[in-house]
């Protein structure tokens, strides 16, 4: 395999962390909060070093793409606040009434211990709705300490808020579909007729993993290599993003293409995808991906 670097992009936040505004040197006027580490999406459409084509591109001319554009968005999301609670459509929803190609399944990897909370009863947000007391939301919420290492599962539909203090590896849709509930007091936008369309009921205990090496589901796979990571351990596809997990200056998600497709464009001079002691994430495509190039 080959390795192309993925160049981020930094999104400052409200309830960004500081301190990657100094790991990275960044001056803003607030926090950065969010580094898409690897994306198609309009919003922010991430460079790959050394190729002159845009991601989008590159991967439709390379695999045959089948999609508007690059199907996942991985990001490092890191926080000193409360994110809003929120809920995210699925991929009829987002079709249908907002005229996009994609939902918004996704699930994070905690790099630091942190918490989150979601609601397990949408039933009682309904009523908090239509009784206008909109504010007692956090009164109805289930708050999840989790430890460095956890994977939460965050499926379309899941209403949730991710916490203080937490830096997670979010790997999702390649969506920005978002409908904001509650804000903690804050006076922003919410979206709650369209919020209450979508929401479901989950469990914690159906979305909380410790210790896992693999999340699968139908829109990705994630697996967690924490000690060594070699080829041989990967899925044999023609193609993975691999997200380290030291965060430094330098940090950056790769792109690792087969050598057959990497020779096409001469990219022989990138360096060999096969690492050791490197603590990772790994993510492919899910099967509702597929085919995602010709064979």
């Amino acid at each position: 395999m080959m390795l192309l670097k993925v160049l981020p992009r930094f999104r400052p936040m409200v309830w960004g962390n500081p301190e990657l505004n100094e790991i990275f040197g960044l001056e803003t006027e607030n926090p950065i909060g969010e580094l898409w580490l690897l994306s198609g999406h309009p919003l922010y459409e991430t460079p790959l070093e050394g190729v002159d084509s845009s991601l989008n591109d590159f991967t439709l001319e390379m695999f045959q793409f089948r999609y508007p554009r690059f199907p996942l968005l991985i990001k490092l999301v890191s926080t000193k606040q409360w994110l809003s609670v929120q809920v995210h459509p699925d991929d009829e929803f987002a079709k249908v009434v907002e005229g996009e190609p994609w939902g918004k399944n996704e699930a994070w990897y905690f790099v630091t211990d942190g918490e989150f909370a979601i609601c397990e009863d949408t039933d009682l947000m309904k009523e908090l709705v239509e009784d206008g007391r909109i504010d007692e939301m956090k009164n109805i919420l289930t708050f999840v300490k989790v430890k460095r290492g956890t994977i939460v599962n965050i499926p379309a539909g899941t209403v949730h808020a991710l916490g203080p203090n937490s830096t997670v590896v979010e790997v999702q849709q390649s969506s920005d579909l978002t409908y904001r509930i509650y804000d903690w007091g804050r006076p922003r936008e919410t979206h709650l007729e369209k919020a209450l369309k979508v929401s479901r009921n989950v469990k914690v205990t159906d979305i909380v993993f410790q210790n896992a090496n693999e999340l699968k589901t139908d829109y990705f796979t994630m697996n967690i290599f924490s000690n060594i990571f070699t080829e041989a351990k990967v899925l044999k596809d023609n193609f993975y993003i691999l997200v380290p997990l030291e965060l430094t200056k330098e940090f950056s998600a790769f792109l690792c293409v087969s050598e057959a497709y990497a020779a096409r464009y001469d990219l022989s001079v990138q360096e060999k995808c096969s690492v050791t002691n490197f603590r990772a994430i790994v993510v492919t495509l899910g099967p509702r991906y597929n085919p995602f190039f010709e064979k």
